[in-house]
């Protein structure tokens, strides 16, 4: 007697939060604009794209395979995805894994410190220069705080390199001052490709979590149009103003909170907290109307 056939699998619940195609392709063209214009800038033509774009396409099918409780196999990944059996099953046989978040390097932490210890700040909560060397309330002693295997003079070497830090020589002593700016890698830089990378990839981890129905997250923004030159400008002064208020505030309350988590099991958590502003000049008139609001949905 013959093996009974397969079954098919039972297609997921449909959902009213999974957005139409069409529509998600109009949109994903608007994005996608500003990253090509980047990509050609750099070098990178169609074709290389698309062979970088075969192991994302394929760890994605997976992931959503897993996700409805279905078998990964080279076929479901390749019908999924649409790349080809034999570069899914390349993929498979390279070993290639998922990518590992990086831990939070010593320089970042000592950066993160410094803006969040009352004790090295002023009074309106903007963190102050440092002496170089000193037992108390210097950046020595702040670096040997954050760790004991990286030398201080190693840890201000990198912060000088990343422009967060400059030093000034005050009657024949050094003294450390932190960028108003923050972390401000230069144009073109490895760090800032990589800053590019995360900020880009959480916010539309998030956006893209809020489309689909999951936990809903904060995703906010506020627009308007038909502003002048110096009204823009102006805006973009106050957007910059209240980033760098919420900024202390939350570098503050999330070094509280991993000083207390360090050391439980469950803390593998990580978040990113971020503001942005832009500003153009618009093809066509816009249309008269104040500013206007996008909330998220929680």
């Amino acid at each position: 007697m013959g093996r009974p056939p397969l079954r098919p699998p039972a297609p997921p619940a449909a959902s009213a939060t999974v957005p139409p195609a069409p529509d998600v392709l109009r949109a994903l063209g608007e994005v996608l604009a500003p990253l090509v214009r980047l990509l050609l800038a750099s070098g990178v033509d169609y074709t290389r794209l698309t062979a970088e774009l075969k192991p994302v396409f394929i760890e994605q099918a997976r992931a959503e395979l897993q996700r409805h409780g279905q078998r990964e196999t080279d076929s479901a990944v390749s019908v999924l995805s649409g790349v080809h059996r034999k570069d899914v099953r390349a993929w498979r046989e390279g070993g290639l894994g998922s990518r590992i978040a990086q831990e939070i390097s010593p320089s970042s932490q000592l950066f993160a410190r410094w803006l969040s210890s009352p004790s090295l700040c002023d009074e309106q909560g903007r963190p102050r220069a440092l002496p170089r060397m000193g037992a108390d309330n210097s950046f020595e002693s702040l670096a040997r705080s954050v760790t004991q295997d990286v030398h201080p003079f190693t840890l201000l070497g990198e912060l000088l390199r990343l422009g967060l830090v400059q030093v000034r020589e005050v009657d024949a002593q050094d003294w450390v001052e932190p960028n108003p700016d923050g972390f401000v890698p230069a144009p073109g830089s490895r760090e800032l490709v990589e800053l590019f990378g995360a900020n880009m990839a959480d916010h539309a981890n998030t956006a893209v979590a809020n489309l689909l129905g999951q936990r809903p997250r904060m995703e906010q923004s506020v627009f308007a149009s038909g502003l002048s030159p110096e009204s823009a400008t102006q805006l973009g002064e106050l957007a910059r103003t209240l980033w760098m208020q919420a900024r202390r505030q939350m570098i503050s309350e999330a070094s509280r909170m991993y000083e207390a988590d360090r050391g439980r099991a469950d803390a593998r958590h990580r978040m990113r907290f971020g503001a942005y502003y832009w500003a153009q000049e618009q093809d066509e008139p816009p249309p008269a109307g104040p500013a206007g609001g996008q909330g998220d949905p929680s």
